[in-house]
């Protein structure tokens, strides 16, 4: 692999890192934490539950 594939690998890693760290920075913290829980395997409901939302509210959350 030469010098020139090299970077061009790592500029194109890079920049897949970069967008959804960007994404999430540009949440509000309430969306942050619907993420969060989303992530971690939570359905809507339960998501709700835990934040004190309805499930309806999370599910508008994540369309954000």
């Amino acid at each position: 692999m030469s010098a020139i594939e090299r970077r061009r690998s790592a500029l194109c890693v890079d920049a897949q890192t970069r967008a959804p760290r960007t994404c999430y920075e540009s949440l509000r913290p309430r969306e942050r934490e619907v993420m969060t829980l989303v992530v971690s395997g939570l359905l809507n409901k339960q998501v709700g539950g835990e934040l004190g939302i309805s499930g309806i509210t999370v599910k508008a959350q994540i369309g954000q």
